[in-house]
């Protein structure tokens, strides 16, 4: 059976492991999370959690769970709290009425704190050298087979009219025991791969590490605003090489295809809590350069009906539709039968609401799970009808590459 599970103070300080933060962020660019202002990288220290709900969800009153989550959300938001965490991608597709998938590890569908505002603390983070990727492991090159057949599946339902595109993920494990503590974790992942969404959560018994460039939902007053991306190339050192892979991106039937039609989808999902044609598409398919990699990215604003009400925002967005496929229903159902798996934190949303302030949320992409011995990593990559699964795989492998850089930094990296 799920289970909401609530930790006291003394429950809490006994999940403090090597740290006593709970969770720090940081990123870097213009878009990065509207709390940093001008500081590195703000946090919480665990001593100051007030209040911790972890949810699984089961498989009979999986919806019901879902939106009892948000409801606690919007209670200690509406008591002056702040509130950080994540939401999971499968506990976004129970609140479609869809069944969560199930395997033998099991994070959290969501873990989520509230705490006072004046307990975000601010901190710097140290310095570290980056080292190059590690190989891929074998536990995701062995899947390579089985990920060209589900690409070949989704390629069916797209020709049979089911979905126009779906996103498919692969999660790989490896053994890797570095012990590093949350502003050397937040650190390395800033090293390895500059984003506006940096963050570390501490888990009850794993750490979730998540380097993301896409923003989900970012909420200042009735205005709210999404930034998702579709369609990514290889950066280049030479500068007219680079400029010409941004280009070809620019122009690539296939991945402004993919981006259209999340961006519509966005569209449709914000509309859903906002005023009436107040949705609207300020930028479509421009290339946007990070350290490693070129990706097209759109950005689709609104004015929300009731600005402080999380519950009929997330309801309406979750889980995001950049990571889901199109229509957003029928394509989590293609997912789940597919992937035959949980997704967990990945894909879903993570962040900050913070009163006074307004709410910033990432889409959950470019993870890393820590546990004790083993890290736990997750790539996706979007198909549409110009699909090949060899270049699906190849680009796949490609944003396995950050993840590579951020573990082999960890485990040899000094500060």
């Amino acid at each position: 059976m799920g289970s909401l599970v609530r930790h006291d103070a003394a429950g809490l300080e006994q999940m403090a492991q090597h740290d006593e933060w709970q969770f720090l962020l940081a990123g870097e660019g213009e878009r990065r999370w509207l709390a940093l202002g001008s500081h590195p990288a703000v946090g919480v220290r665990q001593q100051a959690v007030q209040h911790r709900l972890q949810v699984r969800l089961s498989r009979q009153d999986f919806r019901e769970q879902a939106q009892a989550t948000l409801r606690q959300w919007q209670r200690w938001r509406d008591a002056g709290l702040a509130v950080a965490g994540y939401v999971g991608y499968d506990l976004g597709a129970a609140l479609e009425g869809i069944q969560p998938q199930r395997n033998a590890t099991m994070w959290p569908d969501a873990d989520l704190c509230a705490f006072a505002p004046d307990d975000l603390e601010t901190t710097t983070l140290p310095t570290f050298a980056p080292r190059a990727a590690l190989p891929l492991p074998d536990s995701l090159t062995q899947q390579r087979a089985w990920f060209q057949h589900a690409v070949g599946q989704a390629l069916d339902a797209i020709r049979a009219g089911e979905v126009y595109q779906v996103n498919l993920s692969v999660a790989a494990d490896l053994r890797f025991a570095a012990q590093r503590l949350v502003p050397e974790l937040l650190a390395a992942i800033l090293t390895v791969q500059p984003v506006p969404y940096a963050m570390v959560w501490k888990g009850a018994s794993a750490t979730l590490l998540s380097g993301s460039m896409e923003q989900f939902l970012r909420v200042q007053g009735p205005a709210v605003q999404s930034r998702p991306i579709k369609g990514t190339a290889l950066r280049h050192a030479e500068a007219m090489a680079d400029q010409l892979a941004a280009q070809d991106l620019a122009h690539s039937v296939k991945e402004r295809a993919e981006n259209t039609m999340i961006v519509d989808m966005i569209r449709n999902d914000l509309q859903r809590a906002s005023h009436w044609q107040s949705v609207r598409v300020a930028t479509l398919c421009a290339p946007t350069p990070y350290a490693t990699l070129w990706h097209l990215e759109s950005e689709v604003h609104g004015t929300l009906r009731v600005p402080d009400d999380r519950v009929a925002l997330l309801t309406a967005t979750l889980p995001p539709a950049s990571v889901t496929g199109c229509p957003k229903i029928q394509a989590t159902q293609v997912i789940g039968r597919l992937e035959h798996r949980w997704r967990g934190p990945y894909c879903g949303a993570l962040g900050l609401d913070l009163p006074g302030v307004g709410l910033d949320l990432a889409v959950g992409i470019r993870q890393v799970w820590l546990e004790p011995d083993v890290a736990t990593l997750q790539v996706g990559a979007g198909i549409v009808a110009q699909s090949d699964p060899e270049r699906e795989w190849q680009e796949l492998c490609i944003k396995a590459q950050s993840a590579l850089r951020l573990l082999a930094t960890l485990q040899d990296g000094g500060c």
